[in-house]
């Protein structure tokens, strides 16, 4: 495998050569004998930015392929005690090369990742697979003895664009694909990770969680306790929109719905996550520790938004449900007084305003504010 010296953070890194596994001039992280994805830098980022506020004692990256995540934990975040894991044995040679380069000490393993989760215990687990998170859950909350971190990138399953895949990876009922289904979905993962949390008897809280490009990132803490499950359980529930008018129902029950108003079915589904996303201290703390000024800005607009927990509004669906012309994101904005943009949707914007104001806004009379 022939390999090529590289920087990312503070970190050196080797990583194969992407001029001898292109293909027609184009290409794909995943052709390399070992992945190392640089799209996916923003997430090391932040997570990085995560661990330095939150300091934990120890961590592990169930899935290190190049050990990227797992060095710059070492040398960035400064964890006293990083384990990098990895099945493939061209990953681990290779991780064990970087660990070298960079003279620092981190534990290198060759395990299935949720056999070694089942082994180890950590203050800070780390799972960023390929696909979906859901058969390393239970294993990573079990490990985790604080603070967990987890990555999704099949959205279709998450959003609902496939019922199937959804029921199958993450016991979701699905009856569509809601406008907001950016955050349906960030919130369907969260409401997976609350549940297998309550079979171990633990309770999560999300302390950032966000969308970007093609993937979830979703931080929580770990509390132990029945008291602590129960009390995230409450905060899942169904949630429910008509294509026609837009109305939306929230609901503790998985059932079809009709619109009250058109008599067409409704989309949505669940069971998802209906509390906060995050926690505006924690963010404050990670925005502290970020340097490039597009993260900071994508965290600032992620705290701002934390306000309004209610699932965020496109422009151009309120335009077609209620037959009239888009509105841009600032006149909305502007009009309702207490709202915010949103990171989900360069044409969403995120309210705490009935949606008779939002109708108002939207130049259809005035009802009231």
């Amino acid at each position: 495998m022939k390999l090529r010296e590289i920087r990312e953070g503070e970190v050196k890194l080797l990583i194969p050569d992407p001029s001898e596994y292109s293909k027609e001039g184009r290409f794909d992280p995943s052709w390399a004998p070992v992945f190392y994805n640089p799209r996916m830098k923003f997430n090391r980022d932040v997570s990085v930015a995560f661990l330095k506020a939150v300091k934990p004692r120890s961590a592990i990256d169930g899935m290190s392929a190049s050990g990227v995540r797992a060095l710059r934990y070492k040398i960035e975040s400064g964890v006293e005690r990083v384990i990098a894991n990895d099945k493939d044995p061209k990953a681990v040679d290779l991780i064990r090369k970087n660990v070298e380069l960079n003279k620092v000490d981190v534990l290198v393993y060759s395990k299935d990742v949720n056999a070694l989760l089942y082994e180890e215990r950590a203050e800070f687990v780390d799972i960023d697979p390929f696909g979906t998170p859901a058969p390393f859950l239970l294993s990573a909350l079990w490990s985790s003895v604080r603070y967990l971190g987890i990555t999704a990138t099949d959205l279709t399953a998450l959003e609902c664009s496939s019922a199937s895949s959804a029921r199958r990876k993450y016991d979701l009922t699905c009856f569509g694909k809601v406008s907001f289904s950016k955050e349906f979905g960030l919130r369907a993962l969260i409401g997976r990770i609350v549940r297998d949390a309550a079979v171990l008897e633990k309770g999560v809280i999300p302390l950032l969680s966000f969308y970007k490009d093609y993937y979830y990132r979703v931080f929580v803490e770990v509390k132990r306790g029945s008291g602590k499950a129960n009390e995230a359980l409450k905060n899942l529930g169904f949630y429910y929109e008509c294509p026609k008018c837009g109305l939306r129902i929230k609901s503790e029950e998985a059932c079809r719905l009709f619109c009250p108003i058109c008599k067409v079915p409704m989309k949505g589904g669940g069971p998802i996550w209906l509390g906060s996303l995050g926690d505006q201290e924690v963010i404050t703390k990670i925005s502290e520790n970020v340097s490039d000024e597009r993260e900071r800005k994508f965290l600032e607009v992620l705290r701002a938004e934390l306000i309004y927990n209610d699932p965020y509004y496109n422009t151009d669906f309120l335009a077609s449900t209620n037959r009239t012309r888009p509105k841009k994101v600032t006149e909305m904005i502007e009009c309702l007084g207490s709202a915010a943009r949103t990171h989900f949707d360069p044409k969403g914007f995120k309210t705490n305003k009935p949606p008779e104001k939002v109708k108002e806004c939207l130049g259809l009379g005035r009802t009231g504010s």
